[in-house]
């Protein structure tokens, strides 16, 4: 039996520290960094890099000698694995020596009392200060009413929240571009939101990063062009010269030109 968690129950102290990314650019835009004790929503289509953003704090995290844990609803293990390494992330390292902790959760076989009761264990046993939640969408699969979700995230993040633990979401949004909406509504409840959209410019297709909103601190509210190579992820200079950005087709309006040079010319 798994009872459902409330966070109530539970008191925590902690240091109130900003967590930085290791990207300059990210950093600037979330204005300096994300805040231990808070949640954050990494939102997106498919492909734009979400699980990339959160393997990022949680690399910065061990960087800083604290210890971090995945949970993955999505994605097999080994493919994960390769992906990352590709991108300039060593997980099996960083799994190897024992900073980070991967869960495989399997959602058809897990109820959401137990998936609590999991994350709870490994942040008050392993003293884990970074939680990933990849993806809410997997997670979702376990719930048979929205209403049912959102009543257990809320929950769980409050009690990771009072343990002084940075958590990190991902959902995968319907769509490509343009109007898109996700399975399932939990901006709300996040306390920062990272916007991830694809939008055409110059005949190629690329990607833009924004925050929609941070209640423990300011940020910036420019749009941004990143890029996903082999070296990780390169983000570029605020895009102040395009309108329409978040639709998908923007209209350029300037004398420079923002855009991030192409690496193959």
């Amino acid at each position: 039996m798994f009872p459902r968690l409330v966070a109530a129950e539970h008191r925590g102290t902690y240091q109130r520290q900003q967590l930085t990314s290791g990207i300059p650019e990210m950093d600037a835009l979330l204005g300096g960094g994300i805040e231990t004790g808070s949640s954050t929503l990494i939102l997106g289509p498919a492909g734009t890099g979400k699980s990339l953003i959160t393997m990022i704090f949680a690399a910065a995290a061990v960087a800083r000698g604290e210890k971090a844990a995945l949970f993955i609803f999505d994605e097999e293990m080994g493919l994960l694995f390769d992906r990352m390494k590709y991108l300039g992330i060593d997980l099996q390292a960083l799994h190897d020596s024992g900073n980070l902790m991967i869960e495989q959760v399997d959602a058809a076989e897990l109820s959401p009392g137990e998936f609590s009761h999991r994350v709870r264990r490994c942040v008050d046993q392993g003293d884990i200060k970074t939680v990933i939640i990849d993806s809410i969408n997997g997670y979702q699969a376990a719930m048979p009413e929205e209403n049912a979700l959102v009543l257990h995230m809320h929950e769980l993040l409050l009690y990771l929240n009072r343990k002084g633990a940075a958590t990190f979401m991902t959902v995968a949004q319907h769509g490509l571009v343009g109007d898109m909406q996700a399975p399932v509504d939990i901006t709300y409840l996040a306390d920062t939101v990272i916007l991830l959209r694809y939008f055409e410019a110059l005949g190629k297709v690329r990607r833009a990063i924004s925050i929609i909103k941070k209640r423990t601190g300011s940020h910036e509210s420019t749009i941004r062009e990143y890029r996903i190579s082999s070296q990780g992820m390169t983000i570029g200079e605020p895009l102040e010269a395009f309108q329409g950005v978040l639709r998908g087709v923007p209209t350029y309006h300037g004398a420079s030109m923002p855009l991030l040079v192409d690496e193959n010319p």
